[in-house]
């Protein structure tokens, strides 16, 4: 295996209102196997002591930079950190989770010529359960066409920029955008894709990834639908500009569509919090926005769970009540 302890990793960690968690998350990575590092901790404008932990820790670990910076959302935070890198790989990586001690030795060594981005699977935690994700099977190389079809299925988490190591070179002049704060990992990686050669998944469980029951995706917020619409939207002019004529990555765009109308059914339209009355016409009005319908009508069953595969069926059918029914019980699930 070739010798990369040369190479420079930019660890990008955007920082906000997580004291309880920083600490953990900042000891896996310095005490990395893997040590020519630059850890790049952006406080975006935390109402906590995160910022002051991050100090602490630049003090006792020359390879940390912490940038404090006006609150302006998870997207803007880690483009301070893409502009500030000077590494020949750049990893992110939430500030509530961790990494295995190996992590960056074993997705560095992972790399060659032709392999641009390197992502490991991982271990889904809900408080002290860890379920791991992507640890099947052998190992797997995917050209830029497949990696981008991985990345508008959300189940494979493909889509999400942390769990990778990523060539500098590839990112260029490519940013988070900041005008939305839903799918913006997806719409990262879709627009890097067409910069890349190949894309490697090693099936080690070397993150670990805390799932946050008051993150943007699962809280209750009444602009929700909104949020996910303009996202959605943008990831559809990209994809229709650049790759129109492909039908299989169109498909996939409906699918990536489709699952998350499942999620506004689940932590918008069903959550506890919602004190619409008539929940079914709710959920009704949303599927016929022309966005949601079109997706329903244009999308398939492919690559998703039975579950999901029942209440997808529920949905194109309009068989509202037994949406409701499967978005409760998921609610409850949620909330064990």
């Amino acid at each position: 295996m070739e010798n990369k302890e040369e190479d420079l990793v930019s660890v990008i960690i955007p920082v906000y209102n997580v004291e309880k968690y920083l600490p953990k998350c900042l000891d896996s990575v310095i005490n990395q196997t893997y040590k020519n590092l630059e850890i790049i901790l952006v406080d975006d404008g935390s109402p906590d002591n995160s910022g002051k932990i991050c100090n602490e820790y630049a003090e006792k670990d020359s390879r940390i930079k912490v940038i404090h910076k006006k609150n302006g959302g998870v997207s803007s935070a880690r483009n301070v950190g893409i502009n500030t890198s000077k590494g020949n790989w750049i990893a992110f990586i939430d500030s509530d989770d961790w990494i295995e001690k190996n992590y960056v030795e074993e997705l560095l060594k992972n790399t060659s010529k032709d392999i641009d981005i390197v992502q490991c699977g991982y271990n889904r935690v809900v408080e002290n359960k860890k379920e791991q994700i992507n640890c099947d099977g052998n190992d797997e190389t995917k050209n830029q066409e497949e990696f981008l079809i991985c990345c508008l299925n959300p189940q494979t988490a493909y889509g999400l920029c942390h769990m990778k190591i990523i060539r500098n070179d590839i990112v260029k002049d490519v940013r988070f955008n900041e005008k939305i704060v839903v799918c913006e990992d997806a719409l990262f990686n879709i627009e890097i894709s067409k910069n890349m050669n190949n894309f490697k998944i090693i099936k080690k469980p070397l993150y670990n990834y805390r799932i946050n029951q008051n993150s943007v995706v699962k809280k209750y917020d009444k602009k929700y639908p909104d949020k996910y619409e303009m996202a959605l939207n943008i990831i559809a002019n990209y994809l229709k500009i650049n790759y129109d004529e492909n039908n299989e990555i169109n498909t996939n765009y409906y699918n990536f569509s489709a699952y998350h109308l499942m999620l506004i059914a689940v932590n918008y339209c069903y959550n506890p919090d919602n004190n619409t009355k008539n929940k079914r016409r709710l959920l009704k009005n949303i599927c016929n926005r022309d966005m949601f319908a079109n997706a329903l009508m244009k999308c398939n069953y492919n690559d998703i769970s039975l579950t999901r595969k029942i209440t997808l069926w529920t949905l194109k059918n309009k068989f509202y009540c037994l949406t409701g029914i499967i978005c409760r019980i998921r609610q409850n699930q949620n909330r064990k």
